[in-house]
């Protein structure tokens, strides 16, 4: 007889229950989908979660943040000019994402855009989410000042909250068509933009 180990279980359906919300979205997300899919009975999902509300929220704290973290904020750690080296993240993004998100998106803004406005939950989660993102591209643009990539005048706080969204927005219009052309223009736009924060332009 199988050795029953929760903790695969568990992680089996977080896994399966990710790839049905970053394709189908939380509400078209159907338990009884997740199960057949991970080969699971219902039972092994009530034992771990009361509900598909709270399912979700692991999938939000579990899957994706971990997602968010090692293609948009890991990269960042050792960033000294984010004028230079941003571009660049961009250009090797294809390269640091799983297959699933070229096809359907980021699941950070698939899941802002959905549910954001339906549930506090999940809405709470999601801010946590881009606020921790805000705050390490927060950091690398006030490590760009004090090494002179930035001027001194630069709202660090506002330049990333801005940055992030143009990036979100691109990959948005990006799932819609797979244009290289269109993510092309969105990343020498982006560019175009962060060397207006380079000081003495004049």
């Amino acid at each position: 007889m199988a050795t029953r180990n929760p903790q695969k279980t568990r992680e089996r359906l977080l896994q399966t229950a990710f790839q049905e919300i970053h394709a189908h979205g939380f509400q078209g997300m159907r338990v009884d989908e997740v199960l057949r899919q991970s080969g699971l009975p219902k039972g092994a999902f009530y034992h771990h979660f009361g509900s598909k509300t709270e399912l979700g929220y692991a999938v939000v704290e579990e899957q994706i943040r971990p997602l968010v973290h090692s293609v948009w904020i890991e990269p960042l750690t050792d960033m000294e000019d984010p004028v230079r080296n941003l571009p660049r993240l961009l250009d090797t993004l294809s390269d640091r994402i799983p297959p699933i998100m070229r096809e359907h998106g980021c699941p950070l803004n698939n899941l802002a855009q959905e549910m954001a406005s339906q549930d506090k939950g999940f809405q709470q989660r999601i801010a946590q989410l881009f606020d921790h993102w805000i705050d390490a591209l927060q950091a690398v643009f006030e490590k760009g000042k004090q090494s002179g990539h930035i001027r001194d005048d630069v709202d660090s706080r506002a330049v990333a909250r801005f940055v992030i969204a143009v990036i979100e927005g691109c990959i948005g219009v990006f799932k819609v068509d797979h244009s290289q052309e269109q993510w092309a223009a969105c990343r020498s736009q982006i560019a175009t933009y962060l060397n207006t924060l380079r000081p003495d332009r004049a």
